[in-house]
């Protein structure tokens, strides 16, 4: 059902959620206000849901997460708060989400790791806070846009180069060594730094000599700091 580009208004009716057997749903670029209806959740056979470019606010519905046979989900351009749902994880067809310039907030939520499908993830434009979790390296965007959020560092390598322009006023200050972020150095932070080196990963925080490199000499140097 293709009404895009109409001047439609008002809400998007709860009835929405009797046409079961809709592909497709485009109501974008229009007037449309209110919220976005639970019913939506419902139309299980959908593959392309437009809601983008229009007028609308509250959270986006945890029921969003029933619509498994998405390829495409667009809500940029509205007015939406609140948190992203854990259950756009449940949307691992997913090739394109795109999710930016509206009012989400909180955390990039763990299941975003299960879109291995994503060509295209848009999450700019947001007051998103919090660390990038390092699984954000699973989903299929190798080069996702996360600028204009708040965003704090340190931000995981496989998209470092991407994550733009961060508002970190309200990041708390990163304390060199403190692996487990628990605002303490003790012999916690020396083990994730050898599970790290035996990973081969790469953290800021546990380059205690700033070389650019995890090895033995960062371990020493942080028991170090321990002992003393």
């Amino acid at each position: 059902m293709g009404l895009s580009y109409n001047p439609l208004t008002g809400e998007i009716p709860v009835e929405i959620g009797n046409l079961t057997n809709l592909r497709t749903l485009h109501l974008n670029w229009n007037y449309l206000t209110g919220e976005i209806p639970s019913e939506i959740g419902q139309l299980t056979s959908l593959t392309t849901l437009w809601l983008e470019n229009n007028q609308l606010t509250g959270e986006i519905p945890v029921e969003i997460g029933n619509l498994t046979n998405l390829f495409r989900l667009d809500l940029y351009d509205n007015q939406l708060t609140g948190e992203i749902p854990v259950e756009i994880g449940n949307l691992t067809r997913l090739g394109i989400l795109s999710l930016w310039d509206n009012q989400l907030l909180g955390e990039i939520p763990l299941e975003i790791s299960n879109l291995i499908n994503l060509s295209h993830l848009y999450l700019s434009d947001n007051q998103l806070s919090g660390q990038i979790p390092i699984e954000i390296c699973n989903q299929g965007d190798s080069s996702p846009s996360l600028y204009n959020n708040q965003l704090c560092p340190p931000y995981p390598e496989c998209i470092e180069d991407y994550v733009g322009e961060q508002d970190t006023s309200e990041c708390e200050s990163e304390i060199l060594g403190d692996l487990n972020d628990d605002q303490l150095i003790n012999v916690q932070d020396v083990i994730i730094l050898v599970n790290y080196i035996l990973d081969s990963y790469s953290h800021e925080q546990g380059d205690m000599n700033q070389d650019g490199v995890l090895n033995i000499q960062d371990v020493i140097i942080l028991i170090g700091i321990i002992l003393d």
